[in-house]
């Protein structure tokens, strides 16, 4: 059986776009010092923070205005400081492999890249699913959710397995029209979902509904947080995807920049000494 990781330029060429050899080779090559600061202060941040309020919820059990079962099976899974620990520092090198090669190896950069942020993604994602899970009290919807989330984990890696042999060995090279022009404008496009999530919850908080702030906040979120975590796992497809894509640009460097007409100075930086 052949690896996904074993194809031939010939095989792999159509599946790197001209977007996304601009897109690698600019995301690299303007990974500026702040950028790396604003990485680690921007991932760390949210992952001690999300631990932060898995630990209140887990030790203030029976003072929450929304009263969550004591016994759930969820209270103790990542519960250890060093799963947040490791995280944060796999986000640090994903941050830090993107500044090392901006002036050394741009496409070798972006693959490191996304190598750690995916994994760190993983990570955060697995611990986030846990934080959610505490705010469920029925035994049966926490059983559900887990077997929708484990279901969902099994096909997004089979599906992005076979979507890896169909872009290296089958007839499935080029990123559809729809993922070209989401890349293109992903900015726009996350600060827009950025905003209607930021509406929403403006909402829910300040609704006359329901006094107690504490109660809107986690009301909203209650029945359907789990479920979300669930949906935004298949987020992996589309990362996995990019990091095969990744992976090729840089296996075959020289190709690629030969076949798009970039010179070594603006492909590798200005540091590259092959």
């Amino acid at each position: 059986m052949n690896s996904i990781f074993t194809g031939s330029f010939s095989q792999v060429e159509e599946t790197i776009s001209e977007s996304f050899m601009k897109d690698t080779i600019n995301t690299i090559k303007k990974f500026k010092l702040y950028k790396l600061i604003l990485v680690i202060l921007f991932f760390s941040g949210s992952s001690y923070a999300v631990y932060g309020v898995s630990f209140f919820f887990t030790n203030n059990i029976d003072d929450l205005t929304v009263p969550f079962d004591k016994n759930n099976e969820f209270i103790f899974v990542f519960s250890s400081i060093w799963y947040i620990h490791i995280q944060v520092f796999i986000f640090f090198i994903a941050g830090l492999a993107a500044f090392i090669y901006k002036e050394r190896n741009h496409a070798k950069g972006y693959f490191l890249f996304n190598i750690f942020l995916s994994l760190g993604w993983l990570l955060f994602l697995l611990f986030t699913f846990k934080l959610t899970q505490l705010m469920v009290n029925s035994y049966i919807l926490r059983m559900l959710y887990s077997v929708l989330f484990l279901s969902g984990f099994v096909f997004v890696f089979f599906q992005s397995y076979q979507n890896a042999k169909k872009m290296v060995y089958g007839t499935k090279k080029k990123r559809s029209a729809l993922v070209e022009w989401l890349s293109k404008n992903r900015k726009n496009v996350l600060s827009i979902l950025f905003g209607f999530g930021a509406l929403y919850y403006l909402t829910k908080v300040i609704s006359p509904e329901v006094d107690n702030l504490e109660t809107r906040i986690i009301g909203s979120l209650i029945e359907f947080a789990p479920l979300a975590v669930c949906l935004i796992f298949f987020t992996f497809i589309y990362l996995n995807s990019k990091l095969i894509r990744s992976y090729y640009l840089y296996k075959y460097s020289e190709e690629f920049r030969k076949k798009f007409g970039i010179t070594k100075k603006d492909w590798y930086g200005e540091k590259y000494r092959g």
